[in-house]
């Protein structure tokens, strides 16, 4: 201050004119002398040198003693960069204002334990004072996990664009989302190592400050905020899954497993299975099969029974064997609101009206009762919107007796990982089927699995319809036993209940036989069921090979009528409603997998988590985090 050095030039014997100049107001010692007009002013001054300097070190010295390295005082904030908080009256030094704070060192969850989190930090600096100690301010989230996970919307939390944001960018109401900050340390180290409880996922915040050896030297600015965590077992911080839903003709287990353990996995029922998961511990709250192939108001209690559960939850749903007939438009709404897309394609068609076959309407050849079975699968959540969950579908295309052919089942596999700082699992790294027909509307090419139809016949349709759009659209492929059971069984009679097969009499009323061995003498219906038929010679009727009538075969009326009504559930145990000889060996008509109706196997081994009631804390016995540790 200027009546600081005017004491100082007083005290070494400055010129009179300097000291006028520094009455005047502020100013340093060169503004002083550079207000001396008097030219000769400066010669006393001058003539002074030496003298002046040693008074300088001398005032210097001691004024040192005071303060670390500078030695003059002012009022300033403690904290500079922080005009919020105040001096409360206190002095001091103006060089409280030059700290460079210092810095968190990049974080990683290598330095994190399941008991521990370790965080270290660069030194603080200041050119006119030295470090005394650092202070370490936490701070971990409040309240419920769905209170920090609300203030993002649903879509932005899922997507991987904003993974790499700095936490205050995803929410403005940060500070009023965690607790208070507390001081968890007070020294001269770099490196703390907060402990927590064994088992706890448990995210904190750390920011950190440098003061002072004196109170007038002050504190540096608080270092950027750095979010860290403990870590879980690896068996809870990254979870796998894997669900599959299956069709009539690419039929199998129907699986939902979560971290290698079965959830369910069966082939004996209908419709959709409905799983519902926890993302605050991934504990299971419920599962159940919807019948919406024959029943509407099932369809109609499967939207209901979605619609009790928030965003805390994921929707897993997948099907079995058929679920398109009488799917509502209700339950079409309610799972486009936890994330999909391609299912409400044939509620119109089946569920809300009545349809028939008809070649001349159904221009598609996709909606008649025919068409039914497409392998469907979606993991989701409650609100996230139409088409931004995770959903496999496929076509329900079928092969005649297949052979290792495998068969196209909607699959979607993935990991969960939990988010420490929201306290809730998220879900990452997903491959899902889907058909390309559903996802881009690209037709399966000609000669492949889905489209069998020669190349040739097809470049004919591009000719015959040049414009893409009028040429007709994709029909499944269905070349199932199911479907084709008329044709060999028609194929393999004559004049019933008369087989004349095998007989070939000329004009001349020459009669001659097959010349290959009887054991050729098999029709496709014969190598499919229960073996030869009887044959008779047309002139006299008598037997010309042994055999069985159609009415002496075994199932005769399921495989010719009732098997296309027949189900696990409608047929009952061991399938004693519709036939006792299903999927019996040596029968390729009624066989599992291939036969006439591929769903009714038996030996099926069927795991389902049972409900453990209500009087319980946990509905189910599965979970992946214990709250209770």
């Amino acid at each position: 201050s200027c009546s600081e050095e005017g004491a100082f030039l007083r005290w070494c014997g400055g010129s009179q004119a300097v000291r006028r100049a520094c009455r005047g107001g502020p100013c340093s010692a060169t503004m002083a002398l550079r207000s001396v007009n008097e030219p000769y002013a400066l010669r006393p001054l001058l003539s002074a040198a030496p003298a002046a300097l040693a008074c300088f070190l001398r005032f210097a010295n001691v004024s040192v003693a005071a303060a670390d390295y500078f030695p003059f005082k002012g009022h300033h904030p403690m904290y500079p960069m922080n005009d919020s908080e105040t001096s409360n009256g206190l002095e001091f030094a103006w060089h409280s204002g030059k700290w460079q704070p210092p810095l968190m060192q990049p974080w990683d969850a290598l330095r994190a334990t399941s008991t521990s989190v370790t965080v270290a930090w660069t030194p603080a600096w200041n050119p006119w004072c030295d470090v005394d100690h650092y202070d370490l301010q936490v701070r971990t989230p409040s309240g419920h996990p769905l209170v920090l996970a609300d203030s993002l919307g649903l879509q932005l939390r899922e997507a991987d664009t904003q993974v790499d944001m700095p936490f205050e960018d995803h929410s403005p109401w940060a500070e009023e989302l965690w607790t208070p900050w507390q001081t968890e340390y007070n020294g001269r180290a770099r490196v703390f190592a907060r402990r927590v409880e064994l088992g706890t996922a448990h995210a904190v915040q750390f920011r950190v400050r440098a003061c002072g050896r004196h109170h007038s030297d002050g504190c540096s600015a608080w270092s950027p905020v750095q979010t860290t965590h403990t870590v879980l077992s690896a068996m809870q911080d990254r979870i796998n899954f894997h669900v599959r839903g299956t069709g009539k003709n690419a039929h199998n287990y129907t699986i939902i497993e979560v971290n290698r353990r079965i959830i369910y996995q069966r082939r004996d029922e209908t419709g959709l299975v409905l799983a519902i998961f926890s993302r605050l511990d991934f504990s299971l709250h419920w599962l159940r099969t919807y019948d919406t192939q024959r029943n509407r108001t099932e369809g109609v209690q499967m939207a209901t029974d979605v619609r009790m559960f928030n965003q805390s939850f994921f929707i897993v749903v997948v099907s079995a064997i058929a679920w398109e007939w009488h799917a509502p438009h209700i339950l079409v709404k309610t799972l486009e609101f936890c994330g999909a897309y391609h299912f409400g394609q044939w509620a119109n068609i089946f569920a809300e009206h009545g349809h028939y076959v008809s070649n001349a309407s159904d221009l598609q050849q996709d909606a008649s009762q025919d068409e039914f079975g497409h392998p469907f699968a979606l993991i989701g959540i409650p609100g996230i919107g139409a088409g931004n969950g995770w959903e496999s579908l496929m076509h329900n295309t079928g092969q005649y007796l297949p052979r290792g052919v495998r068969p196209q089942d909607a699959v979607i596999r993935g990991v969960a990982y939990y988010d420490y700082v929201h306290r809730l699992f998220r879900i990452q790294d997903i491959f899902n089927t889907k058909a390309t027909f559903y996802a881009k509307g690209v037709r399966p090419p000609p000669e492949s699995l889905h489209n069998p139809t020669p190349a040739h016949k097809n470049s004919i349709d591009e000719l015959k319809y040049p414009i893409p759009a009028a040429r007709p659209t994709h029909v499944p492929y269905i070349g199932t036993l199911a479907n084709k059971i008329f044709h060999i069984i028609e194929a393999n009679e004559t004049v019933p209940p008369y087989n004349f097969a095998f007989v070939l009499v000329t004009t001349a009323k020459v009669r001659y036989v097959d010349p290959r061995p009887r054991e050729m003498w098999v029709t496709e219906v014969e190598r499919v069921w229960d073996g030869p038929s009887a044959r008779y010679w047309p002139h006299n009727g008598t037997f010309l090979q042994p055999g069985l009538d159609i009415s002496e075969r075994s199932c005769a009326e399921f495989i010719t009528q009732t098997f296309q009504f027949a189900s696990p559930e409608l047929c009952g145990m061991n399938f004693e409603s519709c036939c006792t000889e299903i999927d019996a060996p040596g029968s390729l008509a009624t066989a599992c997998g291939a036969g006439i109706s591929p769903t009714l196997c038996k030996h099926s081994i069927g795991v389902q988590l049972e409900d453990a009631g209500l009087s319980q804390k946990w509905p189910y016995e599965f979970r992946i985090i214990d709250w209770e540790s």
